[in-house]
């Protein structure tokens, strides 16, 4: 079993992840903590220490190194696992529950607003897409919206995840992203 994160590590990568206008999964942050961990530990075989300044873009690059591995596959996905993973994410959202509606973005899954959480466009709730060449995406259930890429694996456990954020900010105990003052 791999070892968990540094608490510094992962605190780190946190403030770059928050900065930044995308969503990341606890395991995508996890990840890039470990790898991180790992960069101080080689730096400090060469007698840097954690807080050197001169160090200090190896948060940046362990984060980053890390959403790109999650932002979208290496090869076109097949119709087939788009599929699957869809199934998934639905599952996902059932398990987490929330009620999964007609969707208007295309290749997604949507979920209703809660009752008394945050609204889009009258009474419309969110939606995540999946496509080819894509990460998860986000964006509320409308023909026209903004996207926000949900740094995840796309693996059932991903899917998970994704749904956990979306569950979160439809309760509001997330920052809702397409307020203007979220990000």
């Amino acid at each position: 079993m791999e070892a968990p994160p540094s608490t510094q590590s992962i605190d780190k990568v946190s403030a770059l992840y928050n900065g930044r206008r995308a969503l990341y999964a606890p395991s995508v942050i996890a990840e890039a903590a470990r790898l991180l961990d790992a960069l101080f530990e080689t730096a400090e075989r060469h007698g840097h220490t954690r807080t050197s300044d001169h160090i200090g873009e190896l948060a940046t690059a362990a984060a980053d190194a890390t959403a790109s591995k999650h932002r979208g596959p290496k090869e076109h996905r097949q119709a087939a696992e788009i599929h699957e993973l869809h199934r998934e994410l639905t599952q996902a959202f059932t398990e987490e529950g929330l009620t999964t509606t007609r969707c208007h973005v295309r290749l997604g899954v949507a979920v209703e607003p809660l009752s008394d959480g945050p609204r889009w466009v009258g009474r419309t709730g969110l939606a995540v897409a999946l496509y080819t060449n894509s990460g998860w995406e986000l964006m509320v259930n409308t023909s026209r919206t903004r996207v926000f890429t949900i740094y995840a694996p796309a693996t059932a456990e991903g899917a998970r995840e994704v749904a956990a954020i979306v569950h979160s900010i439809l309760r509001g105990t997330l920052p809702d992203p397409f307020r203007a003052d979220a990000r």
